[in-house]
């Protein structure tokens, strides 16, 4: 099983622990782990695509190499349905299609995901209900699902790279 997938079961069984008397630690945690298991899916497909299975710890090496704020740019970049051109994409770069809903909706989804577990991990002063923790671990699925419709689309190469090697592009 990918860390991924162990992530997303995590923060399900965290976010379903007790809902009436869930402490912020388990629904925070939820909300934590439900962004990580959308981080660490893009971040294996980023490897697998761009990185050999070896030497040992090579494609781990690549995945490490990923930043939060590029993937974030680039999450957000895409995120416009039925786009032809996306920011910061090289002009000769061309996407071989319109931004599909499912890779918008992973896009924003990415940077909600984001958002919250960086108000769930920092914001001491907000206080989370039980219902929150569920809709995060609910948006992490979607993540999953629509990332399984869109991995094989040929737009998919295009936003891993992206992902990866988007911020030296320009240069």
């Amino acid at each position: 099983m990918l860390l991924a997938e162990e992530l997303l079961g995590h923060a399900r069984f965290l976010a379903n622990l007790d809902p009436g008397t869930t402490t912020q630690a388990n629904i925070r945690r939820a909300i934590s782990a439900a962004y990580y298991a959308a981080f660490h899916l893009l971040a294996a497909e980023v490897a697998e695509q761009v990185s050999p299975d070896a030497p040992p710890g090579l494609r781990e090496r690549t995945q490490r190499a990923l930043g939060r704020m590029q993937m974030q740019k680039v999450a957000k970049a895409f995120s416009q349905v039925g786009a032809t051109k996306v920011r910061d994409l090289p002009d000769d770069i061309i996407l071989p299609q319109p931004v599909s809903r499912e890779l918008a909706l992973i896009g924003s989804r990415f940077k909600e995901l984001q958002d919250e577990r960086h108000a769930a991990d920092y914001d001491v002063s907000k206080h989370f209900a039980p219902s929150d923790a569920s809709a995060q671990v609910q948006k992490a699925e979607d993540f999953f699902r629509d990332w399984k419709i869109e991995k094989s689309s040929s737009n998919a190469p295009v936003f891993l790279a992206s992902l990866m090697f988007g911020r030296h592009w320009n240069k």
